[in-house]
């Protein structure tokens, strides 16, 4: 039986406006009251989804969301860690000198804030993020050494020639995967989507066989193939419609809600 539903947020829940829209909200909204979990599933930390989890009254003891891509689980009102996975600054060093070498940016968030490598370039993802999380600028010999990271990005144009490129010294310590067309995420190794739903499903004594997923891009694939239903929105990347159960249509037709409310009719 389908217990959980796990939400991607950018192009999935959310429709191009960075809104979820009303018929999307009230069919969410109905599911959890009849007692499913709606679990939003996103590379940006807790602090910058909360409007989302409001929104959808997702704040009762129960709630959980994914953060950092998988990295983090933590419960939606006291922010309380259920599983983490996490770098340091040491881990991030040999990113960081591939980066100076290569000239492309990196910003780097921790739980409260995002830091910006401002002798890389001061990359777009201050304007992706819309005042969600602070940013502060600093070089990288200024990055906090005993602070716990959830991922590193590279908001540039061309992600694939760097992901390509990529030293073993790099690949090593991050699981690299795009989250969106121009931009790089540098997880933990091991860190994906699938690891965080399968730490919060074994909390409540279940397993993949009680997951719903929905997503779009290459970070969704872990979800997408170990949920009992993987459904891609119409709007999802090839390799996303190629991996999964079933497809829905785009974000920005109530993809979501369309799908649920024929499967649970």
């Amino acid at each position: 039986m389908i217990t959980t539903i796990a939400l991607d947020l950018d192009n999935t829940l959310l429709t191009s406006d960075k809104t979820i829209s009303p018929k999307t909200e009230a069919v969410l909204k109905q599911l959890h009251t009849a007692g499913k979990r709606i679990v939003l599933c996103t590379g940006r930390p807790i602090k910058a989804i909360q409007p989302f989890l409001k929104q959808l009254d997702l704040e009762q003891s129960t709630d959980f969301a994914i953060t950092f891509n998988g990295g983090l689980v933590q419960q939606n009102t006291t922010g309380d860690v259920l599983a983490r996975n996490s770098v340091t600054k040491t881990d991030i060093q040999p990113l960081y000198d591939y980066a100076q070498a290569q000239q492309f940016p990196l910003d780097v968030i921790d739980l409260k804030q995002v830091y910006s490598l401002v002798e890389l370039g001061k990359s777009p993802y201050e304007d992706f993020m819309r005042g969600l999380m602070p940013f502060k600028d600093v070089h990288f010999n200024d990055l906090p050494a005993d602070d716990q990271f959830g991922k590193v990005v590279s908001a540039y144009e061309d992600v694939a020639s760097i992901q390509a490129n990529l030293p073993q010294a790099v690949t090593d310590k991050f699981h690299v995967v795009p989250s969106r067309r121009n931009l790089l995420e540098y997880l933990p190794a091991g860190t994906d989507k699938s690891a965080g739903l399968k730490a919060l499903l074994a909390h409540s004594n279940e397993d993949f066989s009680n997951l719903m997923a929905f997503g779009d891009e290459e970070n969704d694939l872990g979800m997408l193939k170990a949920a009992k239903v993987g459904v891609a929105m119409a709007n999802a990347i090839p390799k996303v419609k190629a991996a999964t159960t079933d497809e829905t249509l785009s974000n920005d037709d109530d993809g979501v809600a369309v799908f649920l409310e024929n499967y649970f009719k």
